[in-house]
């Protein structure tokens, strides 16, 4: 199993079962201190969960245990069998693998973000460029709440010629302080995916991820509620459901409107073991390029190897 995942794996039971620490080993005595919990993984790895003290629940922990367990199983399984020369590298297929649940569920696109880090870590839309992360989507998402506000649609403007948006925007009637924010705002995300041609349409799919995101981001930075993450809204014309992955990410689908609720549920649950044993053997995100969310991406690899080291 890839060293990045079974750091990842170690992390995540450390958090999820309030341990002191966390580790991945093979070979040797299983434990036999009651300061410990552990699980056998396939392939002759144990994950073992270290207390300060004896818990007072061990079975709870236990049955958390298990279920953190059984989403890596078929990930060792597969890392320890043989494995054809040739293999569709993993961003690709979350990719492909968001891209089908956002169709089965019918959405308009899918996207997995980190709960607390500006990392989006996969995305259904191929026109997303390369480190383009939650600080973007909250400054689109941020624009299409203004113009909503003002009677102008984001989607059309910003499939426009450059050469046509100042005139398209002077004639909607809005202030000239709202004309230059609107114009600067359209140019930085227009700029964020150079040689991608998006029509209206195409536009109008990446506002409500972004929308959906920006939803989602007010609700992790709100103190925890108790359970994992699941939310979910249904308006005219917007729409998204969200459930947490491996305690850390979060996975959504962003809808054009109302959607059906046990239609799109089954979609989500049927994918959430495929999607989250891809998002675990990811490797880890490189920081992007210039500006505030440059900044934050790089404190958060800076800290990803500092946990991996300990």
């Amino acid at each position: 199993m890839p060293g990045d995942t079974l750091r990842r794996l170690a992390e995540i039971v450390r958090r999820e079962l309030g341990a002191k620490n966390a580790r991945v080993e093979i070979g040797g005595d299983s434990p036999d201190e009651p300061t410990a919990l552990w699980r056998e993984l396939p392939g002759g790895f144990r994950v073992v969960a270290l207390f300060d003290e004896p818990p007072a629940d061990p079975a709870e922990r236990l049955a958390r245990l298990d279920a953190l367990v059984a989403s890596f199983s078929t990930l060792t399984a597969e890392a320890t069998a043989a494995r054809p020369a040739v293999r569709v590298p993993v961003a690709h297929a979350l990719a492909g693998a968001l891209a089908d649940l956002a169709a089965a569920a019918g959405g308009v696109g899918a996207v997995v973000i980190d709960a607390k880090s500006p990392i989006v870590w996969g995305s259904s839309d191929a026109a997303r460029s390369e480190g383009e992360g939650v600080e973007a989507a909250l400054s689109a998402a941020g624009l299409d709440e203004r113009m909503r506000a003002a009677g102008l649609d984001a989607a059309v403007l910003l499939a426009m010629d450059p050469a046509a948006l100042g005139p398209a925007l002077v004639g909607s009637g809005a202030g000239a302080a709202r004309v230059a924010d609107f114009a600067r705002l359209l140019r930085m995300i227009q700029q964020r995916a150079p040689g991608v041609e998006r029509d209206a349409t195409a536009w109008r799919r990446y506002l409500l991820v972004a929308r959906a995101i920006a939803t989602v981001r007010r609700l992790t930075a709100t103190p925890p509620h108790p359970g994992p993450l699941r939310a979910s809204a249904q308006e005219e014309s917007f729409g998204f459901l969200a459930r947490e992955l491996a305690g850390i990410y979060v996975l959504l689908i962003a809808f054009d409107g109302p959607f059906v609720g046990l239609h799109a549920e089954g979609a989500l649950v049927h994918a959430i073991p495929h999607i989250e044993r891809l998002v675990l053997s990811l490797p880890p995100a490189p920081p992007p390029t210039g500006g505030s969310e440059a900044k934050a991406g790089r404190v958060v690899s800076l800290a990803l190897r500092r946990k991996r080291r300990r």
